[in-house]
């Protein structure tokens, strides 16, 4: 727009002020080539301000994408419903994804479903279901959240089929300490009605090493068999064929 502003810039080269704005961008600065007049400089230093601010912006993008605290938590592909103490148990299974044990975890569960009322209006409730136990002090490998679906559930008495139809979600959260990174960790794990098993339970996933050491098979986490207290189920609480 202004030619002679660039000193030993070649006249009418366009490719010699382009590669000069990249400079000044970078602010590289080889000497070469430098603004001369006012104007020059005005447009050289607005670029300077940009470059620092696009470097400073770009850096801490960076950063805080790639060093933000991953809680590398696994889930089982599906919740379970097993007999547990002679009563009907919601189970979810979940796995510490590091090479080191996680502190001092705390987990909640809770369902999400929706109810018709007599006007036709849909009402969705989210309520938390009481695990048996919800904390640990020492998270290593595996934790098999359990909550009983007793006469204080609200889904007591469910099935298969009246779980679906109240479109039953089911929601996991775990929060937890890393002792490596010093900071607190937090995951999150959603199921549908129909990622949930009735009459199945997780087969094991845990073995023990020659020196007695234990050793969680990661691939193993979503494995399910069926649940052989089933038989002493009511009627009806398996799922259903289709």
């Amino acid at each position: 727009m202004a030619p002679g502003s660039v000193a030993n810039a070649r006249p009418g080269s366009f490719a010699d002020v382009l590669f000069f704005s990249i400079e000044t961008l970078a602010t590289v600065g080889y000497g070469d080539m430098y603004p001369i007049t006012p104007y020059g400089r005005m447009v050289a230093g607005s670029e300077i301000a940009c470059g620092l601010a696009f470097t400073a912006i770009l850096t801490g993008l960076t950063f805080v994408r790639f060093s933000r605290p991953r809680a590398k938590v696994v889930f089982a592909a599906n919740p379970v419903v097993a007999i547990h103490n002679e009563k009907p148990t919601l189970m979810v299974r979940i796995a510490n994804g590091r090479a080191y044990a996680l502190t001092d975890a705390v987990a909640k569960l809770n369902v999400l479903t929706h109810k018709t009322t007599t006007e036709g209006r849909v009402l969705r409730r989210a309520q938390e279901l009481r695990l048996e136990r919800a904390q640990i002090p020492y998270f290593p490998l595996a934790w098999t959240l359990m909550h009983v679906m007793d006469e204080r559930s609200p889904l007591h008495g469910c099935d298969a089929a009246r779980v679906i139809e109240a479109g039953a979600r089911v929601f996991v959260t775990l929060e937890a300490r890393d002792p490596a990174l010093a900071t607190t960790v937090q995951d999150i794990r959603n199921y549908g009605p129909e990622d949930i098993r009735f009459g199945m339970r997780y087969a094991d996933a845990v073995t023990t090493a020659e020196d007695d050491a234990l050793i969680l098979d990661l691939t193993k986490i979503s494995a399910l068999e069926a649940d052989t207290g089933v038989e002493r189920m009511e009627p009806g609480w398996t799922e259903r064929e289709e």
